[in-house]
C-alpha cells in the first residue's frame, strides 16, 4: 500500500522532531524509514520549514539565552520575568545544550501567575524538575512553580540544581564503599 506524499511529509516532520533534526536517539532504521519517505514524495526542505521561527519567536529565544549563566557542573540556567511561549522555552533550553561542555539546561519563565521551568539534557533531567514539583523523562522535564516571583524561582532552581549533584556526589560515594 502507498502513502499520500502529505501523510509522508507528516511521518518525516515527526521524526525530524523527535529526533532533532536527526541529531539524537537515531538508528540505522532511523534512517531507512526517512529514506521511505522520500521516496514516498516527502521532501525535507518543506519539512524543515514547518520548524522554523518568526523573527520575533527568534528574538524572543535569544533574549532568554542571552540572560543564561553557568551554574557548573555543566548545567546552564537561563532565567527571564517575563512571559514566554513555551515552545520558545524549550527550543531555548534544546539550543543551550549545543555549547561545548552543557550536560544539562534549565530555562525559567513567567506564565501567568506562576513560573514554569524547562530542562533538557544529558543529565537526568527528570530527577531536577522532580525537586521542583515536575516531571517529565531523562532527557526533557518541567515544573510549574505557583505563585512564584522569578527571585524566589531564581533561588528555588539553583537549590535544586546543588540539590541534585549532591545527591549524586552521595549516590556514588554509596556505591564506592
Amino acid at each position: 500500500s502507498s502513502i499520500l506524499t502529505a501523510e509522508a511529509e507528516a511521518m518525516l516532520a515527526g521524526v525530524y522532531l523527535d529526533t532533532k533534526g536527526f541529531s539524537t536517539r537515531t538508528g540505522v532504521r532511523t534512517f531507512e524509514a526517512a529514506a521511505y519517505l522520500r521516496r514516498a514524495g516527502a521532501e525535507s526542505s518543506d519539512v524543515k520549514r514547518l520548524f522554523q521561527s518568526s523573527f520575533d519567536q527568534y528574538m524572543e529565544r535569544q533574549k532568554l539565552i542571552s540572560s543564561a549563566r553557568d551554574c557548573g557542573q555543566g548545567v546552564i540556567f537561563a532565567i527571564t520575568g517575563e512571559e514566554v511561549d513555551r515552545i520558545a522555552a524549550a527550543q531555548a533550553a534544546d539550543e543551550l545544550l549545543s555549547i561545548i561542555g552543557t550536560h544539562a539546561s534549565v530555562v525559567a519563565f513567567r506564565s501567568g501567575n506562576d513560573m514554569a521551568a524547562r530542562a533538557a539534557g544529558h543529565v537526568n533531567v527528570q530527577l531536577l524538575m522532580e525537586r521542583l514539583g515536575g516531571g517529565g523523562n531523562h532527557s526533557a522535564a518541567g515544573a510549574q512553580l505557583k505563585n512564584t516571583t522569578p527571585e524566589e524561582a531564581d533561588k528555588l532552581i539553583t537549590d535544586a540544581i546543588r540539590g541534585y549533584f549532591d545527591d549524586q556526589r552521595t549516590e556514588k560515594q554509596d556505591d564506592n564503599k
